[in-house]
């Protein structure tokens, strides 16, 4: 009696050890890598905010051509008009366009840090919604780290069997479903 005993805790604690072990598998943490620039790249809402931003920018430069084109009118008037104005009518017409020019220079310059910033922003907001989906990714997954490589060389060699960058790339594209608040 005793043998059965011993025998049938024998066997519930190798059940136990068992089953201990296939929970342990199936819910076992895993570790994986991304290639971060085509993660970042090919993530449609980083494909929006470019194209956003490609639109920004260039009505900003269809502005600066056109307030260049009427500085240039202007200077060019000046010129032809020079021999025939009055020292005090050239004074006034230098002074109008010094005024055009800097006007111009300062326009220029607010645009350029106008779109840095517009650019600065619209990353930003598309990289956190990479790195919720990511998470979620990881989660769903369940993936204990995720690395990024980056061309400056964080990871230097990865197994291809964890380089997890297609489905993460899909899943995060499956999972966009609207612009980051910086393109709104």
């Amino acid at each position: 009696m005793k043998k059965n005993y011993t025998n049938i805790i024998f066997i519930i604690l190798f059940i136990s050890v068992g089953l201990f072990f296939a929970l342990y598998l199936t819910n076992s943490k895993k570790i994986a890598f991304v290639r971060s620039n085509e993660l970042v790249y090919g993530y449609q809402g980083m494909k929006e905010a470019h194209a956003v931003q490609e639109e920004k920018s260039k009505q900003f430069k269809t502005n600066i051509d056109t307030l260049q084109m009427d500085l240039q009118k202007v200077i060019a008037q000046y010129n032809s008009e020079y021999a025939t104005l009055s020292p005090k009518e050239r004074t006034e017409k230098e002074k109008l366009i010094s005024i055009q020019q800097q006007n111009f220079q300062q326009y220029a310059n607010n645009a350029e840090n106008t779109i840095k910033q517009n650019d600065l922003d619209l990353t930003e907001g598309v990289l956190n919604q990479i790195n919720t989906l990511v998470e979620k990714y990881a989660k769903e997954n369940n993936y204990q780290i995720i690395f990024g490589t980056t061309s400056s060389g964080n990871i230097l060699y990865g197994d291809k069997e964890i380089d997890i960058t297609e489905p993460v790339l899909k899943f995060i594209n499956s999972n966009y479903s609207s612009k980051p608040d910086s393109l709104k």
